[in-house]
């Protein structure tokens, strides 16, 4: 029974495999590609998707089902996979020019200029005399900054085409990016003049006359290129960007309702109503889509209509139709992006935040919104460098994303790198001209570096194109005060609280003004007309205390802060407050108290806990600060502060690399400031690297020429290296510049003792 019931399921396999190998893998790939084309004319792109890709699967080397994908990629807005299919299509057919131009078009697009360049360079090989693959490669050439030989490509295309206006439109913009703009300028009047009816021309012409700031110059080119072709997409998105990012909203409407019917226009058209504030009208154009499941557009109808809710309050409502979307199979990291912005917008969960931005990462890693998503959530958890590395992937995948430069600018400014700090603010201030919060870190950035007439001028200019931005008249009176002028600063305050009567900032730097004038009567005034229009106002009871405390009122204030922590234990700066009380009060054991509940509070808790370590070490406590510092090291490992004082102790107590490694560490938290330098040199001293201790000694003097210990440590590493010459003068200079500094008396000595 058993041998015929096993020849029995031999002859059903056999018959299977006979059944699947009735077709050869060319024929089936040819009936997938046949398919996948009626669905094309049907209008249903994911159907064909799949059977292209069923002919790609069958034959993998099918060229035309490759660039047939590829074509439903890039219509679908898909530029990643758009991109593989067109490049293993032209690999694959070389003399397929379309395949090979879109490939590298997208290459450009993404800013992956070298790449492209490559990708135009194989071209030529095919056909050195396409003036369209010449304009790919000197476009290519440009985003590198070889501007010259970018020139030369575009003089190149034309020669092969003189009356090719897309030649002569990506010449005008290689020389505007190198800086030649009347040439430039010439070269977009010569693509219009060659084909006048050409929109695309016109519309280069209007890119070049915006960016050089002829605003209505580019207003008459765009609406005559409209004109020319009244339905034409480009030139009504154009017009809309125009409008919107030149303060004219209304204007675009029309622009934007007229893209309705175009793929993405009628989201376009929601996104217009959202920004605007008008929820309804965004509902009307979002719902029909919604409902629709076999539309393009349905999940992201879904997820906006998800945030509408979320922005009005009805929380639950969102919640549950994100997750809804969540539970179908295979999910679009579109969904867990919004998942993650409503977690971290409730002030919830910042560790499923994380997790969603993650799982979007996975699901297509070249989507900026996730990584910039993930930035927020790891920084909300206290990952300061995660969150960076988050927001430089942005700029990987979109160099000119002005929010990821903000935040990184953000983030350089706090650990003390304000180099960096201004690189990033002055591209992000490029990329969002209008934005008054650019315009103040690239301020905030040059008072860092002590460039304050610079950081004056750049806010001039500022407000005098946007004078109604409270933020730039705050950072203007913080700027005064900085330079010793309260009558300006308070002038700029007042007037930021006309503009926006609420505005803390304002409030702190007018208080502020007050002490620096010494006139606290005036401070306390104030606070007491803020608080009788708002005495649940948290921010203000704050405010309060700090001015009780300068009046000498600490009775008081502890009361204030301590109705302040009962009523809302997470607020995190009454406890930094009560903390900073305390030990002005010698009560360093209720300050460590503090620390600690502001530490059990706080998603960052590693600030908090690095002040108990500097509180025992202010009490002389040496091995509980060790300790404190080990302690935070173990949970925190990148903890700046905690690892510079630990690699100190560490370099003291005969543990030399392992000060090393906390000292790099520190270095590389604390960028820019001297401290951490120092603290690396005394550690390399001590491992006996004396070299390596004499370069970060004068990194740290780079940044402060005025600090006489850092030249007495570099006089010991001097001395240790057998400089005795380059010794005696560094600790001559550390005397000149401090004669009673902590260490003078044994300069002194060292300097008698080189003497003998």
């Amino acid at each position: 029974m058993r041998s015929r019931f096993a020849r029995l399921f031999v002859a059903l396999a056999v018959l299977g495999v006979a059944a699947g190998c009735s077709k050869d893998p060319d024929t089936q790939a040819r009936d997938y590609m046949a398919s996948g084309d009626r669905y094309v004319a049907e209008q249903k792109p994911d159907a064909a998707v799949i059977e292209y890709r069923n002919a790609v699967r069958v034959k993998p080397e099918l060229a035309e089902a490759h660039y047939k994908l590829a074509q439903i990629y890039e219509a679908q807005q898909d530029p990643v996979n758009a991109y593989g299919a067109y490049s293993r299509a032209a690999d694959l057919d070389p003399a397929n020019r379309d395949a090979q131009l879109k490939a590298g078009s997208l290459l450009l697009a993404a800013g992956e200029y070298d790449a492209a360049r490559r990708r135009a360079e194989f071209a030529l090989q095919s056909d050195p005399a396409d003036a369209a693959v010449h304009i790919l490669l000197g476009n290519a050439l440009a985003g590198l900054n070889e501007t010259g030989r970018a020139i030369k490509q575009m003089e190149q295309a034309i020669a092969l085409d003189p009356q090719s206006a897309p030649a002569w439109s990506a010449l005008g913009a290689a020389q505007f990016i190198g800086g030649h703009r009347a040439a430039a300028g010439e070269a977009f009047a010569r693509a219009v003049e060659l084909s006048p009816t050409s929109v695309e021309a016109r519309l280069a012409l209007a890119n070049y006359q915006w960016a050089d700031g002829d605003q209505m110059a580019a207003e008459r080119t765009l609406k005559a290129a409209l004109g020319m072709e009244p339905r034409h997409p480009g030139a009504h998105r154009a017009l809309a960007l125009f409008f919107i990012t030149t303060g004219r909203a209304a204007e675009a409407e029309a622009h934007f309702k007229a893209l309705a019917p175009e793929p993405g226009g009628a989201l376009a058209l929601a996104d217009y109503f959202i920004g605007t504030a008008r929820p309804r009208e965004a509902a009307a154009v979002l719902r029909p889509l919604a409902d629709s499941a076999d539309h393009a557009d349905h999940v992201p109808a879904r997820l906006r209509l998800a945030s509408i809710d979320h922005a009005v309050g009805r929380g639950t409502e969102a919640h549950a139709e994100v997750d809804a979307l969540l539970a179908e199979p295979r999910p679009r990291p579109e969904v867990h992006i919004a998942k993650a912005r409503m977690l971290l917008l409730d002030g919830g969960d910042a560790e499923a935040a994380a997790s969603h931005a993650r799982e979007a990462i996975a699901a297509n890693g070249s989507l900026p919104s996730a990584h910039y998503t993930l930035g927020l959530a790891v920084l909300e958890q206290g990952d300061t460098q995660a969150a960076e590395q988050a927001f430089r992937n942005v700029l990987r995948l979109n160099p000119v994303a002005g929010a990821a430069q903000l935040q990184i600018a953000r983030l350089q400014l706090a650990r003390g790198d304000a180099g960096g700090a201004l690189t990033a603010a002055e591209q992000a201030a490029r990329q969002r001209p209008d934005d008054p919060l650019a315009a103040v870190l690239v301020s905030r950035s040059l008072r860092a570096q002590g460039n304050l007439s610079r950081a004056e001028r750049e806010l001039a200019a500022r407000l005098e194109r946007t004078p109604n931005a409270a933020p730039l008249h705050v950072e203007m009176g913080e700027l005064a005060l900085q330079r010793g002028r309260p009558a300006a600063a308070r002038a700029a305050f007042e007037e930021a609280l006309r503009l926006a009567p609420s505005y803390h900032d304002a409030r702190i730097g007018l208080v502020t003004t007050d002490i620096a004038e010494k006139n606290l009567p005036a401070a306390e005034g104030r606070l007491e007309r803020w608080l009788a229009e708002a005495p649940a106002d948290p921010a203000l009871q704050v405010l309060a205390a700090r001015v009780d405390l300068l009046a000498g009122r600490t009775a008081q204030a502890e009361q204030s802060l301590r109705a302040l922590v009962t009523a809302d234990a997470s607020h995190l700066e009454a406890y930094d407050l009560l903390g900073r009380l305390y030990l002005s009060q010698n009560q360093a054991d209720r300050a460590v108290n503090e620390y600690r509940a502001l530490a059990a509070r706080s998603k960052s808790p590693a600030g908090a806990l690095t002040m108990i370590g500097l509180i025992h070490e202010a009490r002389g406590a040496g091995a509980l600060a060790r300790a404190q510092y080990e302690e935070i090291l173990e949970a925190h490992p990148r903890a700046g502060v905690a690892a510079n004082n630990l690699a100190w102790m560490y370099a003291e107590s005969g543990r030399p690399d392992d000060a090393v490694r906390l000292a790099l560490v520190a270095k590389d938290e604390l960028r820019g400031r001297p401290e951490a330098e120092d603290t690396l040199g005394w550690a390399y001293y001590h491992k006996g690297l004396t070299g390596h201790a004499i370069a970060a000694f004068e990194r740290a003097i780079a940044r402060v020429p005025g600090k006489a210990l850092y030249y007495y440590h570099l006089g010991l590493a001097h001395e240790k290296a057998g400089s005795a010459e380059r010794a005696r003068a560094a600790f001559e200079k550390a005397l000149a510049l401090d004669e009673r500094f902590t260490a003078a008396e044994d300069a002194r000595a060292r300097l008698r003792e080189l003497e003998r």
